[in-house]
């Protein structure tokens, strides 16, 4: 990945940049020696919370903050976050067009860091082969916390969930439609991703009261997943 950032970093303005996972890890970074590892790892659980809390996931694809000296921008793409520092001259027009190309080599040499426990409930248990998407339905054990997001008429998911189903279609999202085949009853319902989730809850849909009644399902049960 180093020869890929060291190619970013060839656009004029751009002082280092930096891949960071959706765990707050450092991936790769190409910056000057004046930046330390300690430094680098404290940017990525900030852009990691300031991504989590904006939802630029679902949202942006690029966000660019600018301050006296400089400009911070990160790039988010299936599986990992693209960190930029650059100077305040930089051409965004031009750097845009290279960090499309870059993300696609990037993302190609990430490491696999599905969870297992999702990759048990959506790989390893496929169904009956038709390329759907099939994942359980689960309700928080804190019944306040799911009727809040239930009055919305939200669903929520883990923040390891909403990548693993990004990376399934191919594409972030904010809503999902969910199927129960079995009981022929279907809904759109927006994303809630909550990323301090109980890990007990990734490789799920959690549903509300409400839901579960609309959908006819019940904790455990599985429903097609799809981009809404």
């Amino acid at each position: 990945m180093k020869n890929i950032l060291q190619h970013i970093n060839g656009v004029d303005g751009v002082i280092g940049s930096a891949v960071f996972s959706h765990k707050g890890e450092v991936l790769a970074h190409d910056f000057p020696a004046l930046f330390d590892a300690v430094s680098l790892k404290n940017a990525a659980s900030l852009t990691l919370e300031c991504s989590h809390g904006l939802q630029i996931s679902q949202t942006l694809d690029l966000l660019d903050l600018r301050f006296a000296d400089g400009r911070i921008l990160f790039k988010t793409f299936p599986g990992a976050i693209l960190f930029l520092l650059c100077a305040n001259s930089i051409n965004l027009q031009v750097l845009s067009i290279t960090l499309n190309l870059a993300t696609k080599k990037l993302q190609a040499r990430l490491p696999n860091e599905v969870p297992a426990v999702i990759q048990k409930t959506a790989v390893e248990d496929p169904g009956p082969g038709d390329g759907l998407l099939r994942m359980s339905v689960s309700h928080l054990a804190n019944k306040t916390t799911s009727a809040s997001f239930d009055s919305l008429g939200m669903i929520a998911v883990s923040q390891p969930t909403f990548q693993f189903i990004s990376d399934f279609h191919k594409t972030p999202f904010k809503k999902l439609i969910l199927t129960n085949s079995v009981a022929g009853t279907r809904g759109t319902f927006p994303v809630m991703v909550m990323k301090d989730m109980d890990q007990l809850y990734d490789g799920t849909i959690v549903v509300g009261p409400g839901i579960e009644k609309k959908l006819k399902v019940d904790a455990g049960d599985k429903v097609e997943v799809k981009i809404g």
